[in-house]
């Protein structure tokens, strides 16, 4: 699965199967997420990888009591240490450069589980200090989100996109026309382009002989 595919497949999920992630997987996805870029290539990022079901029933209740995040085999919660980025960048690097770097590992860490064959889902909705309280988190280490792991046992529908609303060029307002083509799409333009190519070079061929 290349990355487009991945980006096309990838779905929130909320329903699990009764079935264990391997640690290799979950190590594949820590390494996917760390490849992400970073303010000054601090890598302030910290994972902690959650099985352990009291504990997860302990984030459970501290995250609005989102079935998922109990049912989910893996819990991966993503935290930033601000105080790397407080060290380099001042409050512009604790406020913003951390929440940014943390959402580019997120999202890499989203696409290498669709391209591994996992479900997940982003959550943000969660009470802070009680998620710092239960995974024991130093002062300076802020959790960001909570990552539930597993096999799918649900294929939530792809929502339609607008694409023409969110895209402007050169200010805000004017609207940026492209024309989207699905990677469906686009490979079915290769192969016909493809035909045609060796199609030409038969015909050639043909009045050589």
């Amino acid at each position: 699965m290349d990355v487009f595919e991945a980006i096309a497949k990838r779905r929130s999920i909320r329903k699990y199967q009764e079935k264990d992630v391997d640690d290799k997987l979950i190590g594949v996805l820590l390494w996917a997420a760390a490849q992400a870029p970073s303010a000054g290539n601090l890598q302030e990022w910290r994972f902690i990888v959650v099985r352990d079901k009291k504990t997860k029933e302990l984030l459970y209740n501290v995250a609005l009591r989102q079935e998922h995040v109990r049912q989910a085999p893996v819990l991966i919660v993503v935290a930033a240490d601000l105080e790397i980025q407080s060290l380099r960048y001042g409050k512009r690097g604790e406020l913003v450069y951390a929440l940014e770097d943390c959402a580019a590992a997120i999202e890499n860490m989203l696409l290498a589980a669709t391209a591994l064959g996992l479900g997940t889902c982003w959550i943000g909705a969660f009470d802070e200090e009680d998620v710092k309280n239960i995974l024991r988190l130093p002062d300076f280490v802020r959790p960001i989100a909570i990552i539930t792991v597993g096999y799918p046992a649900e294929e939530p529908e792809k929502k339609e996109v607008d694409y023409s609303r969110f895209a402007f060029l050169e200010y805000y307002g004017k609207k940026f026309e492209f024309e989207f083509k699905t990677l469906h799409e686009l490979i079915m333009e290769k192969i016909e382009k493809l035909r045609e190519f060796i199609a030409k070079k038969q015909n050639k061929e043909m009045v050589v002989e």
